[in-house]
């Protein structure tokens, strides 16, 4: 029994991380009408009224990478294995310097977007690739190939600019696509061989 109790507390804290980033995800865009959705990057959202809302979400996702990524590697079977979590774990990384430094701190804020956004297409190619008997492999690809779209969207249009819409529309969409394969897996949480 005691073997069941930290995994099953691992998947509830990473379940509740990316379920409390979509309601921030959605709660800000409601609370920030004066934004406009479809031209307005998600970090913009943290700098104002009810920032903390969504500044919160980014800790609340990355610690849901960060468990995500514990649990992979505690899976590994393959180097390729270990490489993903280790990428999963950087994006996480990522989102931690998106969430300390506001946009307009430009450096380090856009060197953890960049960490998050293109990494995590990365992760999830390389985890449809190496785990194609995975009940969740078509799930993953889907999402995998969808997040690097949106990704190439990103550097298509260059240097992140605030104002342009395609920019602001591919990163929320990528984002949703990100968010929605880490709550599909800590929904799942496959069992460690001791732990069934």
């Amino acid at each position: 029994m005691p073997t069941h109790t930290p995994s099953l507390l691992f998947r509830y804290l990473a379940l509740t991380g990316a379920l409390y980033f979509c309601l921030a995800f959605i709660l800000v865009h409601i609370i920030r009408d004066d934004l406009s959705i479809w031209r307005r990057t998600l970090s913009i959202y943290a700098v104002g009224p009810a920032g903390w809302v969504i500044t919160l979400g980014f800790f609340s996702i990355a610690g849901t990478q960060m468990l995500i990524a514990f649990r992979l590697y505690q899976l590994r079977r393959s180097a390729a294995d270990v490489l993903a979590a280790g990428l999963l774990a950087v994006a996480a990384l990522g989102i931690v310097l998106v969430a300390i430094f506001p946009y307009n701190i430009k450096l380090p804020h856009n060197t953890g977007a960049a960490l998050q956004l293109g990494l995590f297409p990365l992760f999830l190619l390389l985890r449809a690739a190496s785990h194609k008997d995975d009940p969740l492999w078509r799930f993953t690809l889907t999402c995998a190939l969808l997040s690097t779209s949106f990704f190439l969207l990103l550097v298509w249009n260059g240097e992140t600019d605030y104002n342009l819409g395609t920019t602001a529309m591919a990163q929320k969409a990528q984002i949703i696509v990100n968010t929605l394969w880490l709550v599909v897996y800590a929904w799942r949480w496959p069992a460690l061989r001791r732990d069934t």
